[in-house]
């Protein structure tokens, strides 16, 4: 289940994302109606690509389970991708205080792997 997320995740992050969601989720979780409307047309089509992975966990197990395990994706996945959180995590762990592009997307892509691996051992168990 873990290497279907992780293809999911690819997927939904990279090849459907657009540059307009890219570059406007940025603090999606705040005020701003541009801001909002990206990031969450980003989560939007970013399911989009669990499509498949929700339907075959729903024929394993049940519908309830599959749209249970839908928010466990989609969830810490909008609130990474607001950044805000990933940023401090940077700047306190990390102790990297600029936006270092290279380093931030290592470490985003980081954290959705692992939050994605949980997710599959929840699938599973």
């Amino acid at each position: 289940m873990s290497a279907v997320f992780v293809v999911s995740h690819l997927v939904g992050d990279f090849l459907l994302q657009t540059d307009w969601q890219a570059s406007h989720k940025e603090c999606g979780l705040g005020s701003d109606p541009i801001h909002r409307r990206a990031l969450g047309a980003h989560v939007v089509t970013y399911m989009l690509a669990f499509v498949p992975a929700l339907v075959w966990i729903a024929i394993e197990t049940d519908v309830l389970w599959a749209i249970v395990i839908a928010a466990v994706i989609a969830v810490p996945h909008l609130v990474q991708d607001d950044r805000r959180l990933l940023d401090s995590y940077m700047a306190r762990v990390k102790g990297v205080n600029d936006k270092a592009l290279g380093l931030r997307i290592a470490v985003d892509q980081s954290f959705h792997v692992l939050f994605l691996f949980g997710t599959a051992l929840l699938v599973v168990a």
